[in-house]
């Protein structure tokens, strides 16, 4: 037998009356949920824009595009530098030929010299 009715006759449970009512928990746990989604949003919302590591992101990702900067521009001045080497290189190279074709023209004005003097 349902509760409060115990010693009740069939007549007075016709004489008694239900009312029907939404279930106010069902409200309660849609709010509920809805409340934590929302503070579950603002905490992702907070962390990426204000905590301090947010800003650590962003200077880790400049830090990278400046080291990708300065990378090719030392891949740059290594190759004008490998250049100017091998510039120099070739330099040293034509002014020893020079020198010994200087040193072979002295050697042959000595020659004509000691030729010219014998001479006389």
């Amino acid at each position: 037998m349902a509760k409060g009715f115990h010693s009740a006759s069939t007549r007075q449970l016709t004489k008694a009356s239900f009312v029907l009512t939404r279930d106010r928990r069902s409200r309660h746990l849609l709010l509920g949920t809805l409340s934590g989604i929302v503070c579950a949003a603002l905490a992702i919302l907070l962390f990426y824009f204000v905590a301090p590591e947010a800003t650590s992101v962003r200077q880790l990702t400049q830090a990278r595009h400046q080291l990708a900067v300065l990378g090719k521009k030392y891949d740059d001045r290594e190759l004008e530098l490998r250049m100017t080497s091998a510039k120099a290189a070739e330099l040293e190279r034509q002014i020893d030929i020079l020198n010994q074709r200087i040193r072979e023209m002295q050697d042959k004005l000595a020659f004509y010299r000691k030729a010219q003097e014998s001479k006389k």
